[in-house]
């Protein structure tokens, strides 16, 4: 039987705010203020880094306005299926989603399609996000304007915020099904990470079927109101190294690129050099917290490599007062 490709809502549809307040746990009151005034609860979040070095800045809310995007998360967002095509940014325990589930389903194909949606976030806006509530939880509009000012900040998406991953998931809710359904009767795979769109097939394929793939992602985005960041457009064979999400999927099991590997245990060994005079350091210990993190990575993928290199992390350990003082 063929898995729902739609996301399913399991919670009632109400027209009141009375209903809103109640299920967040908040007064009428409260919850008016704080949709009235929201950019007063509004604080930057940490500034990353893309891969190509560019900053990527995300977004913060303080504690009142944090504890109401968990409310709202845990209390209607996660009352919905989500499809199991899309993989990033959903807690789901009963069907895992992450960047190793998005590229098992591409692992061992013959050919990648991989598309990447520009901006994603600041482009999904308010009228994106409105409709949503409106349209697939069926809320009235008063309570899809209320949610839609609780979970966007200057008219957009905001990254970082609690309800946001899930949300991002939905914005293509009234095309991607469609979409999906049509690879899937001409034997493609379909998959989305957040904003990374992955189609493969087993067998290689024309150009005209390249050229469907394509023109048929690149219509639901236009009608969706997003755009496909061309300079990430790429399609690669089996002949060539395939990465879905930084994964190889060459092979029928994704795992992590050699390269990659080779810097982390090149990364052990500095900090083995390091440990005889800064081992005791704080710096030492947030590079070792750093480093040990990306080697339970190399364990989920590379069980063997992964324990060896855990145990030489084991060695060269900070004092357990410096975890006392950070926790």
């Amino acid at each position: 039987m063929q898995r729902d490709r739609h996301p399913i809502i399991n919670i009632p549809s109400f027209s009141n705010a009375a209903s809103l307040a109640s299920l967040l746990s908040l007064s009428e009151e409260n919850l008016f203020e704080l949709a009235e005034n929201i950019t007063d609860f509004y604080k930057p979040g940490k500034v990353l880094k893309k891969k190509n070095g560019e900053p990527r800045f995300t977004h913060d809310a303080k504690s009142s306005l944090k504890q109401v995007h968990e409310r709202i998360k845990n209390r209607i967002l996660k009352k919905v299926d989500y499809p199991y095509y899309m993989l990033g940014g959903i807690s789901d325990p009963m069907n895992p989603r992450s960047c190793m589930a998005h590229a098992a389903i591409h692992s061992g194909k013959k050919i990648l399609i991989l598309e990447d949606i520009a901006n994603f976030y600041p482009s999904t806006s308010q009228d994106i996000i409105k409709n949503i509530w409106k349209y697939l939880f069926n809320f009235s509009d008063n309570i899809s304007n209320i949610l839609t000012t609780l979970t966007t900040y200057n008219g957009e998406l905001p990254q970082g915020w609690k309800t946001s991953g899930y949300l991002a998931n939905l914005a293509l809710w009234e095309y991607e099904p469609e979409l999906v359904e049509t690879l899937e009767e001409k034997g493609f795979f379909y998959s989305r990470f957040i904003d990374d769109i992955t189609v493969s097939s087993k067998f290689h394929i024309a150009s005209e079927d390249k050229e469907f793939i394509i023109s048929s992602v690149y219509g639901m985005l236009f009608k969706a109101g997003y755009s496909p960041k061309r300079t990430k457009h790429e399609i690669v064979s089996r002949e060539s190294p395939m990465t879905v999400t930084s994964l190889n999927v060459n092979t029928k099991i994704p795992t992590i690129p050699s390269k990659l590997r080779n810097n982390i245990r090149a990364m052990v060994f500095h900090l083995e050099k390091k440990f005889s005079t800064k081992g005791n350091t704080v710096p030492y210990y947030k590079e070792w917290i750093s480093v040990y993190g990306k080697v339970n990575r190399v364990k989920s993928f590379h069980a063997v490599e992964g324990a060896n290199l855990q145990n030489r992390m084991k060695v060269v350990k900070p004092p357990k007062i410096l975890f006392q003082k950070k926790g």
